[in-house]
């Protein structure tokens, strides 16, 4: 019976791949901050800002969530809780206003992973990260001896940035935290009555502080926060002592269904 569980896990030396974990954009330590610049060329410019608080989902894997040496991002996704205001005096006699609503910052390009990256003294960074602002910006302006109307503008279609996250990644008392901001630029022409009299520049900063509970992984039978030849060792031991930790499919019998269920287990990998 040995030889045969033996054989059954040869195969599973190797250690499993690392499965996604998702985190929580904590509101309380996440923003958005947002600077759109009216760039009216000779006849003049301002700049605006405002910032709002952030919720949505971060999803990445660890090698190891209790040490983790390397980082893969898969997705990210932060949402504005609040709308952002602005105003701007550009030229002599000039005014404009805008609200963008419905704001968030996406990952560009889900469903292909960056990484794994390496973990340094608890730092990480990906360069070149894909993202696209979204949201509705309505603008308002009445600018001298040009024209006064308003103009909508989705940032969804001013195309995606490319920029580096850098962060750092910190697991303790069962949390792992993520730390990480990531810069973002877009433009948009500024049309008044048909005529493209200037550029309208959006430029921001967001910062996202993520958490999420250590995962279980059931096949880290010896506890270290890896899965390879010991735990398999451990089953092993278990399984021919009958000891109930072996017992995968808690059925009080010792068979191959829980040979089956730690292979499973075991291939599935933990984060």
């Amino acid at each position: 019976m040995k030889l045969i569980q033996t054989a059954l896990l040869a195969g599973l030396v190797s250690t499993a791949i690392a499965q996604p974990i998702e985190f929580v954009i904590d509101q309380n330590q996440s923003t958005l901050d947002i600077s759109i610049e009216i760039d009216l060329g000779a006849l003049g410019g301002d700049t605006d800002a405002d910032s709002t608080q952030v919720g949505g989902l971060v999803t990445a894997s660890l090698d190891d969530p209790i040490v983790p040496s390397t980082i893969t991002l898969h997705d990210f996704r932060a949402e504005m809780l609040d709308d952002l205001n602005f105003s701007w005096v550009p030229a002599f006699l000039s005014t404009a206003n805008a609200t963008l609503s419905g704001g968030s910052v996406e990952y560009a390009n889900p469903g292909i992973d960056i990484g794994p990256n390496p973990i340094v003294d608890g730092s990480f960074e990906f360069l070149d990260v894909p993202a696209t602002l979204t949201g509705i910006l309505d603008v308002d302006y009445n600018i001298f001896l040009v024209g006064s109307g308003s103009q909508m503008i989705d940032l969804s279609t001013l195309g995606q940035s490319s920029a580096p996250i850098s962060g750092e990644v910190v697991s303790a008392n069962g949390t792992i935290t993520i730390s990480n901001t990531i810069e973002l630029v877009a433009s948009e022409p500024l049309v008044v009555e048909g005529n493209e009299i200037g550029t309208v520049i959006v430029t921001g900063t967001a910062t996202m502080v993520a958490t999420a509970d250590v995962p279980e992984c059931q096949p880290d039978l010896n506890n270290d926060g890896q899965l390879d030849f010991f735990d398999i060792s451990a089953f092993l031991t278990a399984f021919s002592a009958q000891d109930p930790i072996a017992d995968f499919n808690n059925d009080g019998a010792w068979d191959f269904f829980d040979i089956s269920a730690f292979l499973t287990a075991y291939g599935a990998g933990c984060s």
